[in-house]
């Protein structure tokens, strides 16, 4: 299930250091050879953000995302899968400090070219987006020429203000561009298909002093030793003891098996009451989902309840991937969370994330995509299943080209789907 994690989804809480402050901006700089940063300033108390940029295909082409200083040990994803857009979603367990590089783009391809920032939509302490400063840039790569923006002309760059947020009585929302999707109350909605980094955070040590650093002429409650008195208005200073390096911070992952992923590892026989089962078996007892199978047909709904009273801390943050956020509620008596998400029309699997200040949790939905023809009796059902023995290329239902475990698993969904609605409609 780790692949899962490069779509994660999440959200993190923030520190806003005044009301009246706007949290963040960030600006492209080519560093030459289809090289490009991405640098945030005054990012205090940001922990969690959604970047989407803008560059110019097929000038530049094939990027890859490293991550940057500044967001070291945080949780990142990035989808560079369309041509001219990257979508970044960053989660951290702790909040960022000052201005430093967020992530490096690098291009494969690149004869010329910009790269901007289309949207960045940070978020705040109560997990709800907020008003970012200085958020649109553009950067131009010239590498092709005899010089680029790397040498003594300077990079040329520009800012404009250009994410916007508002706020409302349930939660707070912040569109992402025409490109982007939106990020809403207590989460980052993470790009699909994604690159998925998780590093681990060392804490920084304070710098011993040098070896011929002279040493205190008296310790606390101590005199001077003899011929060595202080200077005339001087009082003996104490030696400040060195302080202790502190423990590696380090976010763990725990991961569930996804339905999904039973029916890719399943080679045994087929049957309908074998195909029900391997959804039936719980994912999860801290999770579940309901209802507990739901079609991607982009207008119903999942609920997933979570129970939480086990977890310390600060309160948990989530974030989706193959899904957004529709409502976010907590019932205080019992701890448990109650997240509502539609998934994305079409898609096969999508996740909710749960971080905690050390441990971040996914929980695999059970979705699948509506299909035309499912069946409405077992007796049609395994029908299929042998039908689909014989002839596995007529029953490729995901267009993959082959016939296999993730067929089963649509074909299954549908089936369940369609039984649900036949017992509501009966009652």
């Amino acid at each position: 299930m780790t692949r899962h994690i490069g779509h994660i989804f999440m959200a993190a809480f923030l520190l806003l250091a005044s009301a009246s402050l706007c949290l963040g901006s960030v600006t492209v700089t080519s560093t030459g050879s289809g090289t490009y940063t991405v640098q945030g300033s005054n990012m205090d108390g940001i922990a969690a953000f959604d970047l989407v940029l803008k560059y110019d295909s097929p000038a530049l082409a094939s990027p890859t995302v490293s991550q940057g200083s500044l967001i070291s040990g945080a949780m990142l994803a990035a989808n560079t899968n369309v041509a001219g857009t990257i979508r970044i979603a960053v989660v951290s367990s702790k909040s960022f400090s000052g201005s430093g590089p967020l992530v490096t783009i690098k291009f494969a391809t690149h004869t010329g070219g910009t790269v901007s920032v289309a949207s960045f939509s940070p978020i705040n302490s109560n997990g709800a987006a907020v008003s970012s400063g200085d958020s649109g840039s553009s950067s131009s790569d010239n590498s092709s020429s005899s010089s680029d923006n790397s040498s003594s002309n300077g990079s040329s760059s520009s800012s404009s203000s250009s994410s916007s947020s508002s706020s409302g009585s349930s939660g707070s929302s912040s569109s992402s561009g025409s490109s982007g999707s939106p990020t809403y109350l207590g989460t980052v909605t993470m790009p699909s298909d994604s690159q998925m980094k998780s590093e681990t955070k060392t804490a920084a040590t304070e710098t011993p002093a040098p070896a011929n650093a002279p040493e205190a002429t008296a310790k606390p409650g101590e005199t001077p030793p003899a011929g060595e008195a202080p200077a005339a208005g001087e009082t003996p200073v104490a030696t400040k003891a060195p302080a202790a390096a502190k423990k590696n911070e380090s976010i763990s992952v725990a991961s569930n098996t996804a339905v999904l992923e039973r029916f890719r590892a399943y080679q045994g026989d087929k049957t309908p009451a074998i195909m029900i089962a391997l959804f039936k078996q719980q994912i999860s007892p801290l999770f579940r989902q309901e209802p507990f199978v739901v079609l991607s047909d982009g207008a119903t709904t999942v609920t997933i309840v979570a129970d939480l009273s086990a977890e310390t801390g600060s309160s948990p943050n989530f974030a989706l991937t193959g899904a957004k956020m529709v409502s976010l509620k907590k019932d205080d008596a019992s701890s448990t969370w109650f997240i509502e998400a539609l998934p994305a029309k079409g898609a096969l699997s999508a996740s909710l994330m749960v971080l905690n200040e050390s441990k971040v949790t996914e929980y695999p939905l059970t979705i699948a995509p509506a299909i035309k023809k499912a069946a409405a009796t077992e007796k049609e059902f395994a029908a299929f299943l042998k039908d689909a023995a014989k002839t596995p290329a007529q029953h490729d239902l995901n267009g993959d080209g082959s016939y296999d475990g993730i067929d089963d698993y649509i074909y299954t969904a549908n089936y369940l789907v369609r039984q649900q609605k036949a017992r509501t409609s009966a009652k």
